[in-house]
């Protein structure tokens, strides 16, 4: 991990930078391929070596040493000293030595960090599991703290910022679930378990999530039960505008996230290519806290959804969003250059040939989940050429997003949602994880270190840094940020609601 600026400007400003080009992934394919390239002058150096045998044992040399020993025995001393372990011989065999440590020490850095996650993961489930176990008696606690007065929300609120590592167990949802199961009073709520072997492969995480909100769902909560109907506005909200930057896709998230005065919207942004078009897909946070599913789908019953990786209502309304506006498009003739518009020669966003246009999914909080979700769905990719994802404040570090997509996840260490899954997000080429400390910057809540503003300022920092990982992705997004170079980009609105089937 590296970090960028900090200084006079104070620690607000500094930003660590993990993954993308400068990563350890990147480092150690390189020693990967360092040895490789080791092996293979080994291996060269070893057929010099066998040439050189080969002269030595030669029909003309053994003659000219009968005619004359001396000169004969000085070109065999020569050959010898060529080809002996002294030198070239040696060479080889330093060479093989060494590639085979290259690969031995890239492979058990791999091993070291594989055995670290599961340590940490242990640790998470054996903490949840006692939460679990004591799941009763935690909530009279807290209700009777409540009945006195005490602000148990506001103090945790104050916790989690003061001490981020404890939304870290939120991780250990394995654990949670084994516990509740301990405690008679709550096990009747729960399945019964699949499986007697425990919980232990890479899906555990998402599976156990399932179960808590199955759990919840004949108590009419967290159940996405319904259809997603999607219509388009007439305009985009009055403030909407064409993102240029980062900073700009960040303060786009704060106008399309008013759960007050414009709830349940995603924007699809066309921005016209020399052939073609990109697509910006703008996807807000949580707008509803209330676990009862209702027509608003940013709600926290899709938080729990998404976080499990199952289908969602909101997925199945982004994509058709999408696929409006690309229909839009083609009805009004696109707003691209030339005849290479697909969408005009198919009607929608479906097919191989839309797949040429390449879209970016955004969001902040539920909306970089919902993002990183339908990246990860072969469902939304065969129909869309996903190649960028920018996530803000969210916990995504579990979601199997294909290493071909190039992603950009902001982190601020104080804020506690992209702790909830517990996990670090990938440290690949691909994947560039930018994380900004909040602390003594005015900021001393949690809640408020997830605040949109805040991130708005760290893309801001983000557009303004030259470390390599970011510089990369940003050459690899300029088209999206292209702006009128080629013609008028438009922004297109759509409310997203879910209804009964």
């Amino acid at each position: 991990m590296s970090q960028v600026g900090g200084g006079a400007d104070g620690p607000g400003d500094r930003l660590w930078v993990r993954g993308g080009s400068g990563g350890t992934a990147v480092g150690l394919e390189a020693l990967d391929a360092a040895a490789g390239v080791l092996a293979d002058v080994a291996q060269e150096v070893a057929l010099v070596v066998w040439r050189v045998g080969a002269v030595a044992t030669d029909a003309d040399l053994v003659a000219g040493s009968v005619l004359s020993p001396v000169t004969g025995a000085g070109a065999d001393a020569a050959l010898a000293a060529a080809a002996g372990p002294a030198a070239l011989s040696g060479d080889a065999t330093g060479l093989v030595a060494l590639s085979t440590a290259v690969r031995a020490a890239a492979a058990a850095y791999r091993r070291g960090e594989a055995a670290a996650t599961r340590a940490v993961e242990r640790a998470q489930d054996t903490v949840m599991f006692v939460v679990g176990g004591l799941a009763p008696e935690i909530l009279v606690g807290v209700l009777a703290l409540d009945a006195l007065g005490v602000d148990v929300a506001g103090l945790l609120d104050q916790l989690a910022f003061d001490e981020p590592g404890i939304a870290d167990l939120a991780g250990g949802t394995e654990g949670l679930v084994v516990g509740l199961r301990s405690n008679p009073l709550t096990s009747p709520f729960l399945p019964a378990p699949p499986r007697t072997d425990g919980l232990t492969d890479d899906q555990d995480y998402e599976a156990a999530v399932r179960m808590l909100a199955d759990s919840a769902a004949p108590w009419g909560l967290l159940s996405d039960r319904g259809r997603a109907r999607v219509t388009a506005e007439p305009s985009p909200r009055a403030g909407a505008g064409v993102p240029l930057s980062l900073e700009d896709l960040a303060a786009d998230q704060r106008n399309l996230g008013d759960g007050e005065d414009y709830a349940g919207h995603v924007r699809v942004i066309e921005v016209p290519q020399a052939k073609g078009s990109a697509w910006i897909v703008e996807i807000s946070g949580t707008q509803v806290w209330d676990p009862r599913a209702g027509q608003n789908p940013f709600d926290v019953t899709t938080d729990v959804r998404s976080m499990a990786q199952d289908a969602t209502l909101l997925a199945d309304g982004v994509q058709q969003a999408l696929e409006q506006a690309q229909a839009a498009s083609a009805a009004a003739g696109g707003a691209r250059d030339g005849d290479s518009n697909p969408g005009r020669e198919l009607g929608l966003g479906l097919g191989p040939e839309a797949a040429t246009d390449p879209v970016m999914l955004v969001g902040h909080s539920l909306g970089g989940i919902a993002a990183a979700g339908l990246a990860s769905s072969p469902r939304f990719t065969q129909a869309h050429q996903v190649t960028h994802v920018v996530t803000m404040g969210s916990p995504v570090g579990r979601m199997p997003v294909p290493a071909g997509i190039e992603v950009l996840s902001l982190e601020h260490t104080q804020d506690a949602v992209p702790r909830l899954d517990g996990q670090a997000n990938p440290d690949r080429a691909t994947w560039v994880t930018v994380s900004r400390d909040l602390g003594d910057g005015g900021v001393d809540r949690a809640s408020e270190a997830h605040d949109t503003r805040h991130y708005i300022d760290t893309a801001a920092l983000v557009d303004d840094s030259a470390e390599p990982s970011v510089a990369t992705w940003r050459t690899t997004s300029t088209a999206f940020f292209a702006g009128d170079d080629h013609g008028e980009p438009v922004v297109r609105d759509f409310a997203i609601e879910r209804v009964a089937p």
